[in-house]
């Protein structure tokens, strides 16, 4: 078995490979005078088990991804899995407004022309899986988050909004602490009205875990809130860290910890999603 990484999961590459005991090939990358991308895979891979690990944040992201995927296939392997931690342009799975596409349709389909099988990790909508013929497996992180936290003392877990709070109250009962999650209304286009639940937070070490974090601005709202009610420590975890306009910077101003998963790599993926999806490498499907 071979993994062959994109240049955008290097780190979860090498976790996973060491789970499995496999190898990962090398890929040759460069730039054609018009700034067009060339890349080889290094290895022979006829025959062969291989996975693709890659993100699609970018639309550069997307377009080295299915580069990979063509490069592998035309190689004639044995099986082809694409693993995508980070699931781009999935937040447009459906269409809102005449005229639209439907992005995470588009990307979807165009991975089953290649690959065996798809495996993602907290997609933001499952609406996303109903768009492929093969099978796609859709990953919950839960377990990674619980053993970073479980002896950090915390006292209740918060969602920033009702969306998440299924993940809140998973994470809760783990750790056997409350969880919550803050009303969100919106007064106008401007203007976003956040409530916390009638708790007391006095003295208080609160665990504000999302999916993604991008520019920041809910997190940041609700760490006001809580220092507002006398929280002691905060930390903010999210499965995704996208931090669009170097939102994790602002952030840091506010919270005693910020803290993401490896699906995106930065300075802050202190929780590796790698023995997450090794498992479902071997249990869920069998190739």
């Amino acid at each position: 078995m071979y993994i062959v990484p994109s240049s955008t999961a290097y780190n979860v590459s090498r976790r996973l490979a060491n789970i499995l005991s496999c190898n990962i090939s090398g890929v040759i990358r460069k730039r054609f005078p018009d700034n067009e991308m060339y890349l080889r895979v290094n290895e022979n891979l006829n025959d062969e088990d291989v996975i693709i690990i890659g993100n699609t944040r970018s639309d550069q992201d997307i377009i080295e991804y299915l580069l990979l995927l063509d490069a592998v296939k035309e190689e004639s392997p044995r099986s082809l899995i694409a693993v995508i931690p980070f699931f781009g342009y999935a937040r447009q799975h459906m269409r809102y407004n005449n005229g639209e596409p439907i992005s995470s349709k588009v990307f979807t389909q165009a991975i089953n022309n290649y690959a065996d099988k798809i495996i993602s990790v907290e997609l933001h909508n499952e609406q996303t899986l109903k768009y492929s013929k093969i099978p796609f497996i859709n990953i919950k992180i839960i377990n990674p988050i619980y053993n970073y936290f479980r002896d950090k003392k915390i006292d209740y877990v918060i969602s920033p909004d009702d969306g998440g709070y299924e993940r809140a109250r998973i994470l809760g009962s783990k750790l056997g602490i409350p969880a919550y999650y803050i009303d969100k209304k919106r007064i106008d286009s401007k203007t976003v009205k956040m409530e916390l639940p009638d708790e007391d937070y006095n003295g208080k070490n609160i665990l504000l875990l999302d999916d993604i974090i991008s520019t920041g601005g809910t997190i940041i709202k609700a760490t006001k809130l809580l220092r507002e009610n006398n929280a002691n420590k905060i930390y903010a975890c999210a499965i995704h860290g996208v931090f669009a306009l170097n939102s994790n910077e602002r952030i840091e101003k506010y919270v005693d910890e910020l803290t993401v998963t490896d699906t995106i790599e930065t300075k802050y993926s202190n929780i590796t999603v790698a023995d997450d999806i090794a498992s479902s490498l071997k249990d869920k499907i069998k190739v």
